[in-house]
């Protein structure tokens, strides 16, 4: 009798801290990692150094189903070869057998064939994966990354203002299509023939920690053939990927195409920050979605870095602890954990550009970044 009477009052204990926890746990403000001061601040990756004659072996991770031989196809991507061979793609410049004919492990043709096989010379005498090509393709070098055809920009307040816009088209429709006559006004040091991106601007950005403006975010919307140059230009709509509106700016066109030759590889320091827009989702995002995050050129972020991005955890009920203490509920929180990588492209002084890849779940608004 007496044990039942204990097991009644621990289970009465635990099911009132539970509706109590409940309500303070929902409560409960998450705050975003900052160095130094996170309990978990691990948990968003660590730097490993990298040199060209020593690889610590420990951090590269080899897909158990890689293939010992791999010919390179029209259409593949460095990512996805990388991916083949490595759970850590970003460490493929490491794996590169340096004493080859080929230096750049980022230059790879059709028709190339690659082998994975091991050698010494690693921590301990640790047999190492090593990656040699044999030189059979030819045309045009594979991207690192997939191309696609949108384009995020992030300006500041004066770009934006003093750009040239879209007055009205000629039937002043609401929405602009492809092949119709626009107007523009402010349309200076540009040819006639000479073409130009359309953007539509956004919403302005902050960095969530500081406040501070980031910039505007501007969303690509189709090309434009400038046909007449006065003080209200005349152009075409040649190609239209989404709406296009009155007020939307023209920019000149830049080929960010180029932007996907960047050199896969880890950051050597140590990354903190926030992922701040996602293009194209409100809120979330998956697979080869571009995501912008409040870190730049003064953060010593490059083309080609490769980040990891991470989810932090929800707070709970710790049970146990609230009984114990008798005065409320207890709230834990549960580590962060990684949801993608994300490959920077385009660096500004103060935001870069990623493709999100290899995303488990959902990535959100608001995920921390880190090392990977």
């Amino acid at each position: 009798m007496r044990h039942s009477s204990t097991v009644f009052l621990k289970t009465l204990c635990l099911s009132i801290g539970t509706v109590l926890a409940l309500s303070a746990c929902s409560t409960t403000t998450m705050s975003s990692p900052r160095s130094g001061t996170d309990p978990y601040d691990k948990y968003y990756g660590q730097t490993t150094a990298q040199s060209s004659d020593v690889v610590d072996s420990g951090s590269i991770i080899v897909n158990p189903s890689a293939p010992q031989t791999y010919t390179v196809k029209k259409g593949d991507t460095l990512w996805g070869i990388a991916r083949k061979f490595l759970h850590t793609p970003w460490h493929w410049p490491e794996i590169w057998d340096k004493n080859q004919r080929v230096a750049n492990p980022h230059q790879l043709y059709p028709g190339d064939v690659l082998t994975l096989d091991y050698a010494g010379g690693g921590s301990g005498n640790k047999l190492q994966p090593r990656i040699r090509v044999d030189q059979r393709g030819q045309g045009e070098p594979i991207a690192t990354l997939a191309p696609f055809t949108v384009w995020p920009r992030v300006l500041d307040e004066a770009t934006i203002k003093n750009a040239p816009y879209i007055l009205a088209s000629r039937d002043d429709h609401a929405l602009i299509a492809e092949g119709e006559t626009i107007y523009v006004k402010n349309l200076r040091n540009t040819q006639v023939g000479e073409r130009c991106a359309i953007f539509h601007p956004n919403e302005a950005l902050h960095d969530p920690h500081t406040g501070a403006l980031l910039g505007y975010e501007v969303t690509y919307g189709g090309f434009s053939r400038v046909e007449r140059v006065d003080s209200t230009s005349t152009a075409t709509v040649l190609d239209a990927q989404r709406e296009i509106r009155k007020g939307d700016r023209l920019f000149t066109a830049v080929d960010e195409v180029d932007q996907l030759q960047g050199v896969i590889h880890a950051p050597t320091h140590k990354v903190r920050g926030d992922i701040v827009s996602l293009f194209d989702a409100e809120e979330i995002a998956g697979n080869y979605m571009v995501a912008v995050i409040n870190q730049g050129i003064r953060d010593r972020i490059e083309v080609g870095h490769t980040l990891g991005v991470y989810t932090q955890g929800r707070y709970v009920v710790d049970e146990v602890e609230s009984c114990k203490k008798k005065s409320g509920a207890v709230c834990s929180q549960l580590p962060p954990e990684k949801v993608a990588n994300l490959v920077i492209y385009k660096v500004t002084d103060r935001v870069s550009y990623g493709l999100v890849m290899d995303a488990s779940r959902e990535v959100r608004n608001g995920d921390q970044i880190g090392n990977p």
